[in-house]
């Protein structure tokens, strides 16, 4: 509380140096509050982001097929980012083109129409060496480009390459019917996330080739063992036929 130093005279001086006092500590008491909420909200956002991560990493961890990988990190992130659809995109070995390997919320006549792109000619899709996190604005269905998103109703779109090292495996792509913001946080989840789905993608193909180097092997096998019991069928043909003769 302040001291009123009017009829003290004698004591005017060190009011003064009381109330002063008192201002300067209620500003750092009131600041001090406004840093505990800020640093609490940090810290709940930052716990967010670390569940979202580690849900994510142990559904891709379980996921059986490149299909059921797609499909479900398209539901979660769309959850986890609030977007209004969300489409996983494979790219080739050439990354010249991109496959739907899943969605959620994509309407179906936009899944049918962009099964398949090619780089470049669309706003998803994004060319190898130009690829990046970021917003895309959806202004017109005149821009070719942007057509399909604009007449579907979405007003912007997130990019986030699936990159593997220097390699493009894919792309996830986040549509919104309203205008949408990426900060510096949202883009180090999105492309943390999109990293674990590259490891998870690159995990399953190298277990498809194994099998399939397994088969072949199984398969090589048993071609040998087929043609060395017609040999020595043949051979055991042409004693006989020896014989008889």
């Amino acid at each position: 509380s302040r001291i009123e130093a009017e009829s003290l005279l004698e004591f005017q001086e060190l009011a003064t140096g009381y109330n002063h006092m008192a201002e300067n500590l209620r500003a750092l008491y009131h600041g001090l509050e406004e840093q505990v909420q800020a640093k609490t909200q940090d810290l709940q956002a930052e716990r967010s982001r670390l569940e979202a991560l580690y849900e994510v990493s142990i559904f891709l961890a379980q996921a059986g097929s490149l299909e059921e990988l797609g499909r479900g990190f398209a539901q979660k992130l769309r959850r986890i980012s609030g977007a209004d659809a969300v489409a996983v995109r494979w790219s080739d070995e050439t990354s010249q083109r991109y496959l739907m390997l899943g969605s959620d919320c994509l309407p179906q006549e936009l899944v049918d129409e962009e099964r398949c792109l090619e780089a470049g000619l669309c706003a998803c899709g994004q060319p190898k060496a130009t690829a990046r996190t970021r917003v895309i604005p959806i202004i017109s269905e005149d821009d070719y480009r942007l057509g399909n998103c604009a007449r579907a109703g979405y007003n912007s779109l997130i990019s986030v390459p699936v990159r593997l090292q220097q390699r493009i495996l894919g792309e996830v792509d986040l549509f919104y019917r309203h205008e949408a913001a990426l900060d510096a946080e949202d883009r180090s989840l999105y492309d943390a996330l999109a990293g674990h789905l590259a490891s998870a993608m690159e995990s399953l193909r190298s277990e498809a080739l194994l099998r399939e180097a397994a088969v072949s092997e199984e398969r090589t096998m048993l071609a040998r063992e087929l043609h060395d019991s017609i040999a020595q069928s043949l051979a055991f043909l042409k004693i006989q036929m020896t014989l008889l003769r």
